[in-house]
């Protein structure tokens, strides 16, 4: 499972690698060993012993529980009680929704809506330096009049920066539902956000903050929260 190394950055060290299960190549080794033909009386059909899958599910949750991830960080209940103030925050499966209480601003995003970037040594590429670090990619909302503005982000070093924007008179709950797109191909889906004017640019962010109060601490939450909520819902797919 991917960690979100941004956070092992800051110093979080309740973040933590678990290996992964692959049921593919489980599959592929039973029947490898279902299919080696006997050598005798004396010796069992099959060579390998193996664990059912039930038996390994449950093994994978209790290492889940026992390694401490599943616990909120206090760093993370602290930053959250702190936006609870001007937020309401409500969990719908893998995705959080972030609703400002006196503006009609809503915030979206999936917790495995990642992206990861490697950095390499600049005397030698072929050493990793650092290990990948991942981004968070979210949707803003901003209702007014009928009229929708939505604004495609993504979490960056505790900063948000804008990927596209583009109006809609698309109702809110649409546009998150389908993750920041327009449904209808006849729509404008928004001009190249990086080929607009530099100060219209500049405009845009200073907008996303001061009038939509998306700032570093809002940046940095829905990234900690993001990976915080994968690690949960890796531990309900074990049970499920």
């Amino acid at each position: 499972m991917k960690v979100t190394q941004t956070l092992m950055r800051r110093g979080f060290p309740w973040v933590a690698k678990r290996a992964a299960f692959h049921p593919a190549t489980f599959r592929a080794t039973s029947l490898l060993c279902n299919n080696v033909p006997s050598l005798g009386a004396s010796y069992p059909q099959r060579f390998f012993s193996s664990q059912s899958l039930a038996d390994i599910l449950a093994r994978e949750a209790k290492e889940e529980k026992d390694s401490g991830n599943l616990a909120v960080p206090d760093d993370l209940a602290e930053l959250k009680a702190k936006l609870e103030k001007n937020w309401k925050i409500v969990e719908d499966g893998a995705t959080t929704n972030l609703f400002l209480k006196d503006k009609k601003v809503q915030i979206s995003f999936h917790c495995q809506d990642t992206v990861e970037e490697n950095f390499f040594d600049e005397e030698n590429n072929e050493e990793e330096v650092e290990e990948p670090m991942n981004s968070v990619q979210f949707c803003v909302t901003v209702s007014k009049a009928g009229k929708t503005l939505v604004l495609n982000c993504i979490s960056e070093y505790g900063e948000a920066r804008i990927e596209s924007v583009m109006t809609s008179a698309t109702a809110p709950e649409v546009v998150h539902a389908n993750q920041g797109n327009l449904t209808e191909r006849s729509q404008y889906q928004g001009p190249e956000f990086t080929e607009l004017a530099e100060d219209l640019q500049e405009a845009f962010a200073t907008y996303l903050e001061s009038e939509c109060g998306i700032d570093s601490e809002v940046a940095s939450f829905i990234a900690m929260y993001s990976d915080y909520r994968e690690q949960m819902q890796y531990a309900q797919f074990l049970k499920d």
